[in-house]
């Protein structure tokens, strides 16, 4: 079953058209409305609201000033999506202060700085107010996204309600959803960074390649911060990893391994042979099996992809070392399950495998404060 979003493109919703006239001046009125096959005002509001959680007026001022709101749309929650996206303080690329998140997503064929304020309420953004129409509203999709606002959380709260297992944990932990990776590009880079590593010196290197991929050195594999001013950095193209020269991985401390494998996945999606719009069509199992023919990337880092990067909500990261503890200790288990027992102990919550393997990885927070 191929569980992904279908993420809206400008040539195929008729609401993007009127969406679009709005970001470049328009007033809401009845011929705005015509573009997205509706016949009223009121009715394109309505629309806008409850398929993308914004109005009419707030696309407006997007379009003058960089500057708008977005409500959720169903239950959210700020607090866990703020802890989550401020696990490593010291990240290079990204940054929490003051309930206010800030980096670069990658809009069109640049790097925008973002700054994110998360409340109750919805979710204040401010951006470059000199984008394109198109390219602000392409980030509008990106930042539900990115939020997991795509992600189907009420049925998958229903189908889990009598589960012995998910559904404590839903009603545990309410409104919490997958944080995204703005790109598949940086969601494998990270994934491939992470292996066979620990976290804490996993969040070390990739701090390091970030420095490397925006001119920085790491001299003698000692930390240095390249930003100075404690500005964000931008996660780097695929085109800057391919010209960091091969003296500077060794003393930052990448293995020639890892060095290989994230150079070669650069080249990758550098020479076009990968990319996020040819996977979006495909279905689950074939969008697997074509990130695992890539070198360095085995079936944990895809399923990790498809789930951080493209939304599959029934991606199921087979051998992960947290999903095993946690399948372990709900189901009161002697040993840690392997990959048949992992598969089985998750069929029932099909197709929201990679949902529940999130909620799972929540409960470990729990359990550890117990």
């Amino acid at each position: 079953m191929n569980t992904h979003d279908d993420r809206p493109t400008l040539d195929r919703l008729p609401l993007e058209r009127a969406a679009l006239e709005l970001l470049r001046g328009a007033r809401p009125s009845k011929k705005v409305a015509a573009l997205a096959g509706l016949g009223e005002a009121p009715a394109l509001e309505r629309a806008l609201t409850r398929r993308w959680g914004v109005t009419a007026g707030e696309l407006g001022r997007l379009g003058r000033s960089g500057h708008y709101r977005f409500t959720y749309g169903g239950r959210f929650h700020v607090e866990e999506t703020l802890r989550y996206l401020g696990r490593d303080g010291e990240n290079l690329a990204e940054q929490v202060t003051d309930g206010v998140y800030r980096r670069f997503f990658p809009v069109g064929e640049r790097q925008v700085a973002i700054a994110l304020t998360l409340t109750r309420n919805g979710c204040e953004v401010d951006t470059d107010p000199a984008m394109t129409a198109e390219n602000k509203l392409a980030l509008h999709h990106c930042l539900r996204r990115f939020l997991g606002l795509e992600q189907p959380l009420a049925g998958f709260s229903r189908a889990m309600k009598a589960h012995p297992v998910m559904g404590p944990l839903v009603r545990a932990f309410p409104g919490v959803r997958v944080p995204q990776v703005p790109s598949l590009w940086e969601a494998l880079c990270w994934a491939v960074i992470g292996q066979q590593i620990n976290l804490a010196f996993a969040y070390r290197l990739r701090n390091r390649f970030i420095a490397l991929g925006n001119g920085g050195e790491i001299p003698g594999g000692e930390e240095r911060d390249p930003k100075g001013n404690g500005e964000i950095l931008p996660f780097p193209e695929p085109e800057a990893i391919l010209d960091i020269p091969d003296p500077a991985w060794r003393p930052a401390q990448f293995s020639r391994q890892k060095a290989d494998y994230l150079r070669g996945l650069a080249r990758t999606f550098a020479e076009g042979a990968l990319s996020e719009k040819h996977l979006a069509g495909l279905p689950d199992e074939e969008a697997h099996g074509a990130l695992t023919a890539i070198r360095g990337l085995g079936p944990w880092s895809a399923a990790y992809g498809l789930l951080r990067a493209l939304g599959r909500v029934d991606a199921l990261p087979v051998g992960d070392a947290g999903l095993r503890s946690a399948l372990r200790h709900h189901f009161r288990l002697e040993k840690m399950p392997d990959a048949r027992e992992q598969e089985a102990l998750m069929e029932p919550i099909r197709p929201y495998r990679g949902l529940g393997t999130y909620y799972l990885w929540k409960s470990l927070g729990a359990l550890r404060q117990e």
